[in-house]
């Protein structure tokens, strides 16, 4: 009797090619690997980057959070009045703006205006304003880099804000409020520069249809108020549209 035939695994079936469908399934798994392990390559850049931006920030939030304490020389001409400096001394409770005035050669006399007068203070950021009543077309901030120039009440606003975090409009996570702040310095700043009388009227009108002139006792003023507040004294003293008395009368009070 014949002993049954003994097949082994390394015979014929064995050497047998696979199926194609094996191939591509093969190949498949090959791409997905490479693109995990590139994926895993970009989340671990990325951890690094984050990890990285939120030090850098937690350094940047520490900085702007510490008192400040500077030094900064103005420029002004006595028919300008600086009457924001009234202003921001009453607006920011946290900040001291201690003020000396000069005369320089290019006048006989000092110009006048309002505001609090210290020595000491007990409060976390200090501003020492040195205002020289000069002869200028604007008001120049000067800077300590060659002597450069800031010109203009608003500018000079926008940087002083900048200085202090805590009022830096541009913290602001509302953008509609930032582009409106923007837009209304930049709108006060014109009136300095336009000739035509019609034109000054309708540049401030599209200034008080951008304020937010229904005043109530919870209403918060910003550097916006400040500027167009400053800009009506010194241009429109009893020419101002009638829709912005409530809120002029209301900045009188606070603000002086």
């Amino acid at each position: 009797m014949l002993a049954p035939p003994i097949f082994h695994l390394t015979g014929h079936y064995a050497t047998t090619s696979p199926l194609p469908e094996y191939n591509a399934l093969e190949a498949r798994q090959e791409k997905i690997l490479a693109q995990l392990a590139e994926l895993k390559k970009q989340v671990s850049t990325l951890s690094g980057f984050l990890k990285q931006t939120n030090q850098v920030a937690a350094i940047n939030k520490s900085v702007t959070n510490q008192a400040v304490n500077i030094n900064l020389i103005i420029n002004v001409n006595p028919k300008r009045p600086p009457y924001f400096i009234s202003a921001l001394q009453k607006l920011w409770e946290d900040t001291d703006i201690k003020v000396q005035t000069y005369v320089h050669s290019s006048l006989n006399k000092e110009g006048s205006f309002i505001y609090q007068s210290t020595t000491s203070s007990p409060k976390n950021n200090i501003i020492n304003l040195s205002l020289i009543w000069k002869d200028v077309e604007d008001l120049q901030l000067i800077s300590g880099l060659h002597s450069y120039y800031i010109t203009g009440e608003t500018n000079f606003l926008r940087y002083i804000s900048r200085l202090i975090n805590s009022h830096n409009y541009e913290n602001s996570d509302c953008v509609e409020k930032l582009n409106t702040i923007d837009l209304i310095l930049d709108l006060c700043h014109s009136l300095y520069f336009e000739e035509s009388s019609k034109k000054k009227q309708e540049i401030l009108s599209l200034i008080a249809d951008k304020l937010n002139i229904n005043w109530s006792n919870k209403k918060k003023l910003d550097i916006a108020d400040i500027a167009a507040w400053s800009a009506i004294k010194q241009i429109f003293p009893n020419k101002y549209p009638p829709k912005l008395n409530k809120w002029f009368e209301a900045c009188e009070k606070i603000f002086i």
